[in-house]
């Protein structure tokens, strides 16, 4: 089995599309900017108190935690030069998403010339996953840009034998730098020796061995002797992810195409009434289809055994996905192609995510600041209590009693840990009974105490401490707030007081 690689665009391809691609990255900084000021996560509200830190104590917290360094370092910087508002923290994966789009545009040209370059970029621009990662002050639109920097010199430097020094050192840089983002790039470099060999490169196999060799050994000089550290904490930091099924392969062709999906059928009744066969389209290249086959599907496939593979990390093959289903508007690149899927984009975006929230962990802060008095108790399962506590501490000097229950959230408030285990039941239940035992003691000293129990997201680990609350203490359900919507990790705050005789 070999691979292909599209034929050179010929120089009757001479449609100027700067303009074009202006008018993408335009449409772009508006996806980037769009809800870009909502309340931080519990993911977001880690990385900003850590890239506050002093540099030291920044790279011991990174220590312990279980991703690289490279993004919350030059978030470290950013934060220092802009502030650590929402919308300015965010605006450096906006950034990254503006060079991927413009990175991608340039890969694509070579490969397909200058309209399907464009649709390529529109593509990628409109992808809910590439739109959610621009929005969020996480690593992905970093990862994301530099898997898209590292399939092209790739593709110049070694697939193409163009073995320039320079461009052979660019290939090492960006790798190392991917290595140091996210540990999915790795999956990268997988994709890009199987296909090295189907693309029957193996004359030159010495000097790709070398670019490999040279790209990883900074990362296992100065940073796998901490991966080794880190893998302690991998199994409890990864109890969230899911094996693999049916609805996430779902969800990731959603997150990868968007509306894309809307304007296949379309095209296919399109062509069919010109008689053409869209499947012809990709007979003649098949390399982009293959690298992202081989990029997606081994993490897949380790999860079966292992859960490893969530969403977030299929980022490091979204610009292989577009790269293969753009030249399906050969016959239609036109530039009307962009719009309609820049349009039906930003309609999706206004309808789906209108520009405020109603219960958002501000909103609860807000919520907490004016309803809870000094000395009143606040329990957060789930990842709550970060997010909440940093918009609470914000605003207000309120003494409060706070606990995550689980207690052991608040040793790793970056994650879960597996609190959802069966087996930890027993342990949990007689956590649950003394921390309300506490909490009751400390009602004797104050009569008007109230506690309020933020939960939702775990209902078997919540009722444990329902169960608790219900036997010593009165729920007062006019205080209480449910939420529709907002925040992932609960969908009510139940208030508590004294018991009446």
């Amino acid at each position: 089995m070999s691979l292909s690689l599209p034929e050179p665009p010929t120089s009757e391809d001479s449609v100027d599309s700067s303009l074009g691609l202006i008018l993408v990255i335009l449409c772009a900084f508006f996806f980037a900017l769009y809800h870009s000021n909502a309340a931080y996560t519990s993911d977001e509200v880690w990385s900003v108190k850590t890239a506050s830190l002093g540099y030291s104590s920044l790279l011991t917290t990174l220590r312990a935690d279980v991703h690289p360094p490279l993004y919350f370092q030059v978030l470290h910087g950013w934060v220092r030069l802009v502030g650590t508002g929402e919308q300015a923290v965010r605006s450096l994966s906006g950034l990254f998403y503006l060079l991927a789009i413009i990175s991608l545009y340039h890969l694509a040209r070579q490969l397909y010339g200058k309209k399907l370059a464009l649709v390529c970029a529109v593509l990628y621009a409109c992808s809910p996953l590439a739109i959610l990662s621009a929005q969020f002050a996480r690593m992905y639109a970093l990862l994301s840009l530099l898997s898209i920097l590292s399939t092209s010199l790739y593709l110049q430097s070694l697939i193409k034998s163009r073995y320039r020094v320079g461009q052979i050192a660019l290939y090492v840089a960006v790798n190392v730098l991917g290595t140091f983002t996210h540990i999915a790039f790795f999956f990268t470099f997988f994709a890009q020796v199987v296909s090295y060999f189907l693309l029957k490169k193996r004359i030159e196999l010495k000097k790709f061995a070398v670019a490999l060799l040279l790209s990883v050994i900074p990362y296992l000089i100065f940073w796998a002797p901490v991966l080794f550290g880190q893998i302690r904490n991998s199994a409890e930091g990864l109890a969230w992810v899911k094996k693999p099924g049916l609805s996430m392969l779902a969800d990731l062709l959603l997150l990868y195409g968007g509306v894309f999906w809307l304007v296949l059928p379309f095209l296919l009744y399109l062509s069919w009434r010109k008689g053409l066969w869209l499947w012809n389209e990709l007979i003649g290249n098949t390399w982009p289809a293959a690298l992202l086959t081989l990029t997606i599907l081994p993490p897949l496939l380790l999860s079966i055994v292992k859960p490893i593979f969530n969403s977030r990390l299929a980022i490091v093959g979204l610009h292989l996905f577009a790269l293969t289903v753009c030249p399906l508007f050969r016959r239609s690149a036109t530039y009307l192609v962009p719009l309609v899927l820049i349009g039906l984009t930003s309609c999706f975006m206004l309808v789906v995510r209108p520009s405020s929230e109603t219960c958002d962990n501000r909103s609860l802060a807000l919520y907490l600041k004016q309803t809870a008095h000094d000395k009143d108790v606040a329990i957060f399962t789930s990842l709550t209590r970060m997010p909440i506590d940093y918009y609470l501490k914000l605003t207000t000097r309120k003494e409060l009693f706070e606990t995550s229950f689980p207690a052991e959230i608040d040793s790793h408030p970056g994650y879960e840990g597996r609190i959802a285990d069966p087996s930890r039941k027993t342990p949990l239940e007689q956590e649950a009974r003394e921390l309300v035992d506490r909490i009751a003691t400390m009602q004797a000293t104050n009569k008007g105490l109230r506690v309020f129990f933020f939960h939702g997201s775990h209902p078997e680990i919540d009722s444990l401490v329902e169960k608790e609350l219900e036997k010593r203490f009165e729920r007062v359900p006019d205080q209480e707030l449910r939420c529709a919507e907002g925040s992932p990790y609960l969908t009510t705050v139940s208030v508590y007081g004294e018991r009446s005789h």
